[in-house]
């Protein structure tokens, strides 16, 4: 990511019509995020389409505000108010893919307090808790396969091996990932049967076999065979474009090495 020098901005005129700035001015500079999709998932009237990295602004006193607004946590919208805030250019943040989310979410936590991250992590061998400093510097990006082709609408095919169809597939959006989980939520409240794969199944496949009838493919989804679930799935996680917060954790009392997932509470955002 490389700051951006903000004062290119400025034109300069041989007659001010405003008041010289202050002492204090300070404009925040910016980086280049880049994003796992490549910009490849987002139609074309998307502000992100095509787009391989987008302009953040650094975090500011006003930034750390609005992550701890008792007001904006509760309703669950402090980090997507949040980067609305920090991006340059205007965009719905529910319209992005949770890997671009997190790509940014990182990129910011860098830019505010530095690429080392600081958390109390308990051992998965001898459950002890100790503290651990994870640098987000070393965070590699998985990417959108090369081989695979995309639809014109961002959707790609699965074949599948039990009933011989092909399925056509998307991509879930931040704000559909979320809808998932208040679902699950909520039947777990009402003490309903859960049903995450199938749920997931309805909401990704697009059309079966070029029909893309709802209840038709919801219909086919309830009485899909586990073969054909599976490879859906499978092929999903595969092409789910994302970061890698995976991290290598040697624990001080045990010695034990594990590979676990940088943990993005919120200490992450806002560390004591």
């Amino acid at each position: 990511m490389a700051r951006r020098n903000n004062k290119s901005r400025v034109g300069a005129t041989s007659a001010p019509t405003s008041p010289p700035p202050g002492l204090l001015d300070y404009t925040s500079p910016t980086e280049f995020v880049e994003l796992p999709t490549k910009g490849k998932l987002y139609p074309e009237d998307h502000p992100f389409h095509l787009k391989e990295e987008v302009e953040i602004r650094y975090m500011t006193a006003k930034d750390e505000d609005i992550l701890s607004s008792e007001t904006l946590v509760r309703k669950g919208i402090a980090i997507d108010r949040f980067i609305e805030n920090i991006l340059v250019d205007s965009v719905d943040i529910g319209s992005l893919y949770a890997g671009d989310k997190n790509a940014i979410l990182v990129a910011a936590r860098i830019t505010g307090y530095g690429p080392h991250y600081l958390t109390n992590i308990t051992c998965p061998s001898c459950r002890d808790t100790s503290e651990y400093t994870f640098d987000l510097s070393e965070v590699p990006t998985k990417e959108l396969p090369e081989d695979l082709q995309f639809t014109s609408n961002g959707t790609f095919l699965v074949d599948l091996p039990t009933t011989g169809f092909s399925a056509e597939v998307k991509l879930l959006t931040a704000k559909e990932q979320s809808y998932l989980a208040q679902f699950a939520k909520t039947k777990r409240s009402r003490n309903l049967q859960e049903s995450s794969n199938t749920d997931l199944l309805k909401m990704i496949i697009v059309s079966v076999n070029q029909t893309d009838n709802r209840g038709e493919i919801e219909k086919f989804v309830d009485s899909m065979p586990s073969g054909d679930s599976l490879e859906v799935r499978r092929a999903y996680s595969k092409v789910n474009p994302n970061i890698d917060l995976t991290q290598n954790f040697e624990c001080p009392s045990c010695n034990t090495s594990t590979a676990l997932e940088v943990p993005l509470g919120a200490r992450f955002l806002w560390p004591e």
